[in-house]
This record gives structure tokens, C-alpha cells and sequence, in this order.
């Protein structure tokens, strides 16, 4: 997926994973590092992964920030918390560490415009990407989208640094869901949609 990587103080605890890493500092325990595949042959073989396409949405007024993502999914249910993977380049990052809180907001397929503008593939940035007739706030403040397929608002409860990316994780205080809605999916390149078989007996 195409990922913007256009460019505080963190309110909830932050680890922080150097590579190659030798120990994890949540677990505290130590692992060997084996040798890495090579990077442009790991990549190929991601672009095969069929992944739900989202905006991660942060920030208020002026200062709101969002990016494109797929690397974003549910943690645990009790109590329900999210995780969503940032670039640290991505413009949405820091807003995130500073404020507390983000979005998740899970497209549909009729949205393909919106994942396009969130990956910056229209060159737009900052908060000129956010139409107010698209956008809502529920309990945090952070945007939230109205028809997406689903959306969580999240209290930021932990950051891991990991290489180029902050695994952000989130409690969820609020949410919204269509169900009408078809999810958006991204692989090899391509946006697509969900197509449901009948169940086998």
C-alpha cells in the first residue's frame, strides 16, 4: 500500500526496539537475531497480502493529520483495544504522540478516492485532506469518518519503536459501524473488494 511518509510527548508509556534487536523489552526476554531476506524479495512477497485499507486519523482544527494504512488491526476485545503501525516520517506520527489519541477507520469500497488522498497520491497534506462533510469527532476530538465500514476512537495507551516504524496502541472509547458497508482491500498494487462465497455444507 502506498504509505504517506510526509512530514511531542507521548502520554502513555514508549518502548523502544532497536535493530537488529537482541531483546524485547516487554517480555524481557532475549532472542536471537537470524539473517534478514532480502529487503526488495520481503517486499514483492507483502504485495501479495490482501489487507484492509484504513485512515489513521489524528489531531484537531488546523493540526489534523491522517495517512493510508493497512498494517492496522484489533489487539483484544476485553478490554478492546486497536494497534496501528506508523511510519515515523508519516506527518500523522508525532500529532499522535503529542495528542493521545487516534482513529481507525476502516474503508469501504466505494472510498477508493479517500485512501488516494490519504496516500498522498494527490500531492494534497495536513489538514486540507479532511472535508468537514466526511468527518466527525466523538470522544477523543480526533476526526473520525462517518461512512466508513467501521471506525474506532482510541486513547493512545503505549508506542513501540520499531526500525522505521511506531506500533501505536490504542484503548477504544467510542466507535461507529455501517453495516451495509463492503470493505476496501489492497493487494499487488490494486484496490479491490470483498466477494463473499455461500457457505458449503
Amino acid at each position: 500500500m502506498p504509505n504517506d511518509r510526509s512530514g511531542g510527548a507521548n502520554p502513555g508509556r514508549r518502548h523502544v526496539i532497536p535493530l537488529p534487536c537482541v531483546r524485547v523489552t516487554m517480555s524481557g526476554q532475549d532472542f536471537p537475531v537470524p539473517n534478514p531476506v532480502e529487503t526488495a524479495a520481503f517486499r514483492s512477497a507483502l504485495r501479495a497480502i490482501v489487507g484492509s485499507v484504513s485512515i489513521v486519523a489524528s489531531g484537531q482544527g488546523p493540526d489534523r493529520r491522517g495517512l493510508t494504512v493497512t498494517a492496522a488491526v484489533s489487539l483484544c476485545v476485553e478490554p478492546p483495544m486497536v494497534l496501528a503501525c506508523i511510519n515515523r516520517s508519516a506527518e500523522a506520527h508525532d500529532v499522535i504522540l503529542r495528542t493521545g489519541a487516534f482513529s481507525w477507520n476502516v474503508l469501504a469500497a466505494d472510498q477508493v478516492q479517500l485512501a488516494e488522498r490519504f496516500a498522498a497520491i494527490d500531492g494534497s497534506k495536513g489538514a486540507s485532506r479532511f472535508s468537514p462533510a466526511e468527518w466527525d469527532e466523538r470522544v477523543t476530538g480526533v476526526p473520525v469518518l462517518r461512512q466508513s465500514v467501521c471506525s474506532f476512537d482510541c486513547r493512545l495507551q503505549n508506542s513501540v519503536e520499531v526500525a522505521t516504524h511506531t506500533i501505536m496502541i490504542g484503548a477504544v472509547v467510542g466507535q461507529n459501524h455501517n453495516q451495509s458497508k463492503v470493505p476496501l482491500i489492497y493487494s499487488s498494487g490494486r484496490f479491490g473488494r470483498m466477494e463473499y462465497f455461500e457457505s458449503v455444507g
